[in-house]
């Protein structure tokens, strides 16, 4: 092994030992030293030594080749200085062959042979000595001296035989070593242009998919197009997972750095997260306000790393959800951005925490049977967080949940808060949420903390009722301005929701799929429900308009939407064909100036925060466009900017309007009003209706209770019964289902019959999970039942399916076997009734994501005031202490 060796040698461990047998050494010899009343100097010489050898070691002081030399030499000095003493002359045989033993590890063979010439010279001189002195050498001493000689020649020949093995090992395993790395080098490139090969085609049909649907009418057929479309998109997110991973594997990963929102980023995850989300699971996004609004990073790795560690939480998570957690804490370069995302999912064991890391690794105790992936998420998540100067740290517990730590520093460009209020004396919220709903104590305990969190963060008031009456007690003494309620509070209580909302800003949480009624005044936050929408939402000046109840619509406007988040060019489709608009999708800035100068738009909704080139500086080359042109077009903002100056700012930058993301449909139709012609505006009226009252006002279209009874006496034998009446016959409340059509009989009728064709699977389903005694799935199939029964007022099969619900929550086996039979009995009959009053056969249909509301309806429960803030105050007026008011923090 060459003198080189040292600097990369796989001898590490050498340093410290010899540094641990040297101080030893030397202690003893100070001892020995002190008792044989020999040099008192040189006890000195000994620790300064030892003490200089650890400081260079300590602080890496010379290359780790030349420390060992320096350990050598001195250890070689003070071994003269021993051995000089004629009376350690047959010890130092002994001391010497230790050192040799011990320099063997280094793998350097000039210190087996330094130390046998030491040996030989200390063992001459003192020889000579002896001689001088006139000692005897008798048939003992020759022998013993012979002896000593034979073991430090054997113990240098062993030594430097160990090395020579070594270094032909070493060699032999370098070779293998380089053949290995060439062939993993071979295969990442293999692996990188396959993945490059199929993402071409990959994307090319998950485009085509989109366009096919745009121009399919057939329900089914768009139906399986979008099973098509949501593979493809499965394929490309493993694709690009490859091509992480290789990247880190061949240690190419490139960080290219640029200025970014968090709001923006926090935007487009939890978009993408609401695609692949559960719909029995919650995710709850917690961002502290005084994060920068602006900093710098590698933003796809950002979104990379958040979007593996919250897919990977809500993936081995059965029940509950998961909480995401986003804050700074202050550094001199800047701030590090902590990221924590906590589920309570499986947890892991010890053993799979160890091989967390590993490539490909997935654990076992069912994760493999109930999971997909290519087990690369956290291989990636660690060589993305590596790579922009980060750590990790995973805490988890068999059965309890994981919770994940990142901390990315970063450099803060603009160090005002990431949100903020522009009126925050005049917002007076308050809220309508029954968190006793959720059966999980810690998703309660997430959404808690969260809205505590805002309120500390924006400074203002809230107070929390979790009934109607205590609602009502709230309103009537205290003047809101913005009230959140929860989807199925709104659903239990809309007319009195609906009321409020004319005389303050009412937003209701809601699951994908829930729309308001024509002429309602309600605003609606989709889930997942996190704080920018919400400072939005109390950004907004509320105004509301009395007598208008007309539909907007746009129709034949078409617009441009420019944004680098694929993602959101699904919603912005489909929010914006809700009004009849033709829309048009640019990924870029330079994308759409190279639009703008090929098409003729009527608007362009622009996103701030894009890679190359950001909103604003695009927004003034399609101006510079439009001048030549001498033509004038609005350009809108798009961005998830919730900081109270953003509308300002963007304004002054010469965009037309300011809309932010999720977009909010009042304050998106009053900025089209206000920005388009108003040629290209039409209102479609309705006459506004409130929900008939069930004894004293009937739909035109349904059956009087009267007309049904005389039926089916056969007071009327030559007029046969019509569906709607034989449906009534089945003790299914017309009146309410018709309502909750919007007094639509055509529609009404689809929705039976859906109802009657999704009747066998629901029946085998939850007969499946009652024998498996899988509860949480169980549930999920008569909350279904639930709900889709409210909806065409088959009124008393939803209470019984409210039972077992409630019965499910709480595992009450007994229960559910005793009503069980006599739920699904009901079912059945409605089921077979509505088939035979629409002449349509109960057909099985395939299996399908159940679409219901994923907010379970649960008793309140007192346990959950627990989870009250900290500092609460008496509701203004109320005097009520089931009023909790949430106090911003004093400073």
């Amino acid at each position: 092994m060459d003198n080189n060796s040292g600097e990369n040698s796989l001898f590490t461990v050498s340093h410290l030992m010899i540094l641990i047998v040297f101080s030893v050494f030397s202690i003893m010899l100070i001892g020995e030293y002190l008792l044989m009343g020999w040099e008192v100097w040189m006890i000195f010489i000994i620790a300064v030594a030892v003490l200089g050898c650890w400081f260079m070691h300590l602080q890496n002081i010379l290359t780790p080749y030349q420390r060992l030399w320096v350990y050598a030499l001195l250890m070689m000095f003070i071994a003269v200085f021993f051995g000089i003493h004629l009376t350690s002359t047959y010890d130092l045989a002994g001391v010497v062959t230790a050192c040799i033993a011990m320099f063997t590890l280094t793998g350097i063979k000039a210190f087996i042979g330094m130390w046998q010439v030491t040996y030989f010279l200390i063992l001459a001189y003192d020889l000579v000595v002896m001689w001088q002195q006139g000692y005897s050498f008798d048939g003992l001493t020759i022998p013993r001296t012979l002896l000593d000689v034979f073991i430090i020649i054997i113990a240098g020949w062993i030594a430097r035989l160990i090395i020579r093995k070594w270094d032909e090992i070493l060699y032999r395993s370098k070779d293998e070593i380089e053949l290995l790395q060439g062939a993993t080098t071979r295969l990442n490139d293999f692996l990188a242009n396959v993945s490059h090969e199929i993402r071409t085609p990959i994307n090319a049909v998950i485009g085509l998919t989109d366009v096919c649907m745009e121009k399919e009418d057939d329900p089914d057929i768009r139906k399986d197009m979008n099973s098509v479309k949501d593979a493809g998109k499965r394929v490309a997110e493993q694709i690009s997972d490859i091509l992480d991973y290789s990247e880190i594997d061949m240690k190419k990963l490139a960080v290219n750095v640029e200025q970014y929102m968090l709001s923006s980023v926090i935007n487009d995850v939890v978009t993408e997260m609401a695609y692949i989300k559960p719909p029995h699971l919650e995710l709850v996004v917690d961002v502290d306000a005084a994060c920068p609004a602006m900093m710098v990073t590698d933003v796809p790795k950002l979104k990379k790393i958040m979007w593996h560690l919250i897919s990977n939480g809500l993936k081995y998570t059965r029940e509950g959800g998961v909480y995401v957690r986003i804050f700074p804490v202050t550094q001199s370069y800047g701030v590090n951005l902590c990221i924590e995302v906590e589920d309570t999912g499986i947890g892991m064991s010890q053993e799979e925490r160890e091989h967390i890391y590993e490539h490909f690794y997935q654990g076992n105790s069912g994760r493999t049977r109930s999971t997909s992936g290519l087990g690369l998420g956290m291989s990636i998540v660690s060589g993305f967080v590596k790579t922009l100067g980060g750590f990790m740290i995973i805490n988890s517990e068999q059965g309890k949940g994981t919770k994940v730590k990142v901390s990315i520093p970063q450099e803060v460009i603009d160090p005002s808060k990431c949100m903020s209020l522009s009126t925050k004396d005049d917002i007076n919220g308050g809220a309508f949420l029954r968190f006793g709903k959720f059966s999980n104590l810690q998703v309660r305990e997430f959404y808690n903390v969260m809205v505590k969190h805002i309120v500390q963060g924006l400074g203002v008031v809230m107070r929390w009722v979790e009934t109607p009456d205590k609602l009502r007690e709230l309103t009537d003494n205290v003047k809101l301005t913005h009230l959140f309620v929860g989807e199925e509070e709104y659903t239990e209580n809309a007319r009195l929701i609906e009321n409020l909302a004319k005389r303050m800003v009412v937003a209701v949480i809601a699951n994908p799929g829930f729309s308001r009624a024509p002429g309602s005044k309600i605003r609606i936050l989709p889930k997942p429900f996190y704080c920018f929408p919400v400072v939005t939402l109390l950004n907004q000046v509320s105004s509301v308009e009395e007598n208008r109840v007309g539909k907007l619509m746009c129709n034949g406007v078409k617009a441009l939407v420019v944004d680098d988040e694929p993602m959101n060019h699904m919603v912005a489709k489909g929010i914006f064909k809700r009004y009849g608009m033709e829309v048009f999708t640019a990924s870029s800035g330079k994308e759409s100036i190279a639009m703008c100068e090929t098409g003729d738009y009527d608007i362009i909704f622009m996103d701030h925060m894009m890679p190359e080139m950001d909103g604003i500086e695009a927004m003034k080359r399609i101006r510079t466009i439009l001048s030549r042109r001498h033509r004038e077009m609005p350009i809108v903002a798009l961005t998830a900017n919730a900081v109270s100056t953003a509308k300002k700012m963007f304004l002054r930058e010469g965009f037309d309007g300011f809309i932010s993301k999720p977009v909010e449909l009042s304050e998106l139709e009053r900025v089209l009003r206000k920005v388009l012609p108003n040629e290209l505006c039409v209102d479609v009226y309705e006459t506004e209706e409130e929900e008939p009252d069930k004894n004293t006002q009937k739909p035109v279209s349904a059956p009087s209770l009267e007309t049904v009874s005389e039926a089916l006496a056969g007071t009327e034998p030559d007029k046969p019964l019509s569906p709607l009446e034989e449906v009534a016959a089945l003790g299914i409340d017309v009146q309410t289902g018709l309502y909750y059509c919007q007094k639509d009989e055509d529609f009404y009728r689809q929705l039976l019959l859906e109802y009657a064709s999704s009747g066998p699977k629901k029946q085998m389903d939850a007969a499946r999970f009652l024998n498996d005694k899988d509860y949480p799935n169980y549930q999920i199939v008569v909350h279904a039942l639930k709900s889709t029964s409210k909806m065409i007022g088959a009124m008393e099969l939803s209470d019984q399916a409210k039972e077992l619900e409630n019965a499910a929550k709480a595992a009450d086996d007994e229960f559910i076997r005793a009503h069980h039979d006599l739920t699904m009995a009901e079912y059945a009959r409605l089921v077979e009734g509505i088939s035979k009053a629409y002449n349509e056969p109960v057909q099985a249909v395939a299996a399908e994501e159940d679409e219901e509301s994923n907010i379970m309806e649960f008793s309140p429960d007192d346990e959950v005031m627990e989870f009250a803030p900290e500092e609460s105050g008496s509701d203004t007026g109320s005097g009520n202490d089931d009023v909790l008011e949430f106090l911003p923090e004093e400073e």
